[in-house]
């Protein structure tokens, strides 16, 4: 006897909500390995143990160091992936459906030291609804969302007619070696969703950032005779002051309703700023760094000679400067932006399984920072989304990393029915 497909969704999302403690412990397993870079090894290990037993097929590799470097995308090159394994699921599907691609990324960022904490951070604490530690947000919440969604599936006898692969990659918080790798070594689909804890909007597009440095020249001189010097500390001041004036006119030039939210969503941040070690001195060079936040629709390229034109207009404006033009250079970072359209019907599929699912339809927006969106859109190609638990934002990399139970099964209900919706459920 077969069973409509709806009886099967409402199998799944009640199994659930009776398995909250799976879900739970297994997120605990997941935070108490620390897999800080580039030690994700261990934690692979125990995401490759929990998918063996619901997936038909498993590939398990180390990214090629070289393959990645030769890469327009990759800009942290040099990196060496021994021990540092990428681990891709498969549920077969039974024919006659779309695929789709899971991707949440096993490493975390540093916890700071341990006493800024109330709870430790590889604890995995549950605490008045809340599961603490480093990764508890970002992103193992995503990792074991998606081994939640398969176990779901299959403790259930429910088979998909689409394929339906999951992807744990490492060194996403470095420079997206492993979701490139991914791209590369041809685990691809017809769609797929970033499981970043970004929920509860539902973001198609993804703004790009990339890392600078200017170096601003001037001319020593010793405090008794400072007016023979030139300050390249004063120099650079109005340097930066004409930058977020030019910030200021990008948040217009390219102003969209999926970043209308956001009062700057292209920001030029100057995070860093340095003069000569002697501080009795005149400064001969003073350097300044910062992040660089351009849109999907810009390429990097292009994106750069705007910024270097920006800066020799500013110089030009100071007769010293002039002559002694500051020099633009790049610092490796760099997360392209990317988006897909707003019709495209993964977003349909979305919206509605996620309003079917939470009860509450999520907000279509732009997300205004980089991520591994544009290594699924534009070097996959896969039209992709990220979509999440919900959680404080500015908890991902700080101490008190959490995240709240209730969010962590609803998302799993709505990326589960999502997964049925967009693969088809076999009868």
């Amino acid at each position: 006897m077969t069973h409509p497909a709806g009886d099967k969704e409402a199998t799944v999302l009640s199994w659930i909500d009776s398995r909250r403690s799976f879900i739970i412990e297994l997120l605990q397993r997941l935070i108490r390995i620390p897999s800080v870079y580039p030690h994700e090894r261990e934690a692979q290990e125990l995401v490759s143990r929990s998918m063996a037993g619901l997936c038909d097929a498993l590939d398990i590799w180390e990214p090629d160091a070289a393959l990645l470097d030769a890469h327009p995308a990759y800009f942290a090159k040099g990196q060496s992936f021994s021990g540092r394994p990428n681990v891709v699921g498969l549920l077969k599907g039974q024919g006659r459906g779309q695929s789709l691609l899971l991707n949440a990324h096993i490493d975390v960022v540093p916890p700071q030291p341990d006493s800024d904490w109330d709870y430790a951070p590889w604890s995995g604490a549950l605490v008045d609804g809340f599961i603490y530690g480093r990764g508890s947000l970002d992103d193992k919440s995503g990792v074991a969302i998606m081994i939640a969604v398969a176990a779901a599936l299959r403790e259930n006898g429910v088979a998909l007619r689409g394929d339906l692969e999951l992807h744990s990659v490492v060194d996403e918080e470095w420079g997206g070696a492993g979701t490139l790798a991914c791209m590369q070594r041809g685990h691809r689909a017809e769609a797929g969703i970033i499981l970043e804890p970004v929920g509860p909007h539902l973001y198609p597009a993804s703004r790009g950032g990339q890392a600078f440095l200017v170096t601003v020249q001037g001319k020593g001189a010793h405090p008794g005779a400072s007016w023979t010097g030139v300050s390249a500390l004063e120099k650079a001041i109005p340097i930066i002051q004409g930058l977020k004036a030019f910030e200021a006119e990008r948040q217009i030039q390219w102003r969209s309703p999926l970043f209308a939210d956001y009062p700057i969503f292209a920001p030029i941040v100057v995070g860093k700023i340095s003069a000569d070690n002697i501080p009795s001195k005149v400064p001969e060079q003073c350097l300044f760094e910062g992040l660089y936040g351009y849109m999907p629709q810009e390429h990097w390229t292009e994106a750069r000679r705007v910024f270097e034109q920006r800066v020799a207009a500013l110089a030009d404006q100071d007769p010293w400067l002039k002559e002694h033009p500051p020099i633009v250079s790049w610092q490796g970072l760099n997360k392209e932006g990317a988006e897909i359209p707003t019709d495209h019907p993964l977003v349909a599929c979305m919206k509605q399984a996620i309003g079917e699912a939470s009860g509450i339809p999520p907000r279509v927006m732009g997300f205004p920072a980089g991520t591994d969106l544009p290594l699924l859109v534009r070097y996959g190609p896969v039209p992709s989304v990220l979509y999440g638990v919900s959680g404080d934002w500015g908890l991902e990399h700080s101490s008190n990393e959490r995240v709240e139970v209730e969010t962590l099964i609803e998302t799993t209900r709505c990326v589960a029915l999502a997964a049925m919706r967009w693969c088809g459920v076999a009868t």
